[in-house]
């Protein structure tokens, strides 16, 4: 689906989408799936025309190796991010995969297995490649910069907040205008209706990583000015918020993946899971409010995630 910034509603893909069992990342412009059997696809969603088979063209379809199979299936692979454009000869992957976050990739002009990293990291949220690099963020707040071409790795300290029991976060990072690194942390707190919980957001923190010849700093944002952030798990991205019609300045649009936070059987045994556990909105920075999204009025969030588990993304386009 597409979020319509303007009206503030979702509307239809203007081309089919072939069945997948989720979305896993959406990077330099191709989107990346995965089907029942684990199986990795990148496909060029400006190719995929109405009518027309997918074929195996490879400037709009592409397979990646399988990856090791897992425990459980549910929810193994959490993100593939690529280097560069498909197009070019420069193309790395790196994914994210497994209960306890696994990390692989692969140079698919070079090789044809994935390469797997062994790392005492601990949980990852997000993964972007930047300044040539593939960087990840674990739940402590560390980044972490693997350079495949050596197979190094350095680990950047952590933002000093204070923790509160009552809230957790979410992390994720942005590329700026500019071109610099951001971090953003989204602050959300459980709410517990029986035996089911769910969470809602309670602020947003936006992080600028400053790195030079001298070193590095985190210097907190208070403002993104005409800038808006489109964030999510499958993809994160900043725009000029003067540049699209009804797009609102100084502020975050939120996508929730609630799988992280439901299991299947909740999903089918309590509607309630399907109707308040997509925290989905806007994170005013000025005001530090935030507005939801209300997803009970579109029939897209209510399908049977525990079948499709497919998480809508942000597709962000001017209109004509």
């Amino acid at each position: 689906m597409n979020y319509f910034i303007k009206n503030n509603k979702l509307l239809p893909l203007p081309f089919q989408v072939p069945y997948v069992d989720r979305f896993v990342g959406s990077s330099k412009g191709w989107l990346v799936t995965v089907d029942d059997n684990l199986v990795v696809r990148l496909l060029n969603p400006l190719c995929l025309v109405p009518g027309k088979q997918i074929g195996y063209d490879p400037n709009t379809y592409i397979t990646l190796p399988p990856l090791d199979p897992p425990c459980s299936v549910f929810n193994h692979i959490r993100k593939v991010v690529l280097s560069a454009n498909l197009t070019s000869s420069h193309d790395d992957y790196m994914a994210i995969f497994g209960a306890d976050h696994h990390v692989a990739y692969i140079r698919t002009n070079k090789e044809k297995e994935w390469t797997y990293v062994h790392h005492n990291w601990g949980i990852l949220h997000d993964l972007i490649y930047y300044r040539d690099c593939f960087c990840a963020i674990n739940y402590n707040s560390e980044v972490i910069y693997f350079n495949m071409a050596d197979r190094s790795f350095f680990k950047y300290l952590p933002i000093n907040c204070n923790v509160n029991l009552e809230n957790f976060e979410t992390k994720n990072f942005v590329k700026s205008l500019a071109g610099e690194l951001l971090l953003i942390e989204r602050i959300k707190r459980w709410d517990w209706h029986g035996k089911l919980g769910c969470n809602y957001t309670k602020g947003a923190e936006i992080w600028n990583l400053k790195l030079d010849s001298e070193g590095w700093e985190w210097r907190e944002m208070k403002s993104i000015r005409d800038c808006a952030l489109f964030v999510g798990d499958n993809i994160s991205l900043s725009v000029a918020a003067s540049d699209f019609c009804g797009c609102q300045p100084n502020c975050i649009y939120f996508i929730d993946d609630y799988e992280n936070f439901l299991y299947p059987s909740m999903i089918l045994e309590n509607s309630y899971a399907l109707k308040y556990a997509k925290d989905v909105g806007v994170y005013n920075m000025e005001t530090r409010s935030f507005t939801p999204y209300d997803t009970a009025k579109d029939d897209v969030w209510l399908v049977d995630t525990t079948k499709l588990r497919i998480v809508p993304s942000f597709v962000v386009y001017e209109p004509a």
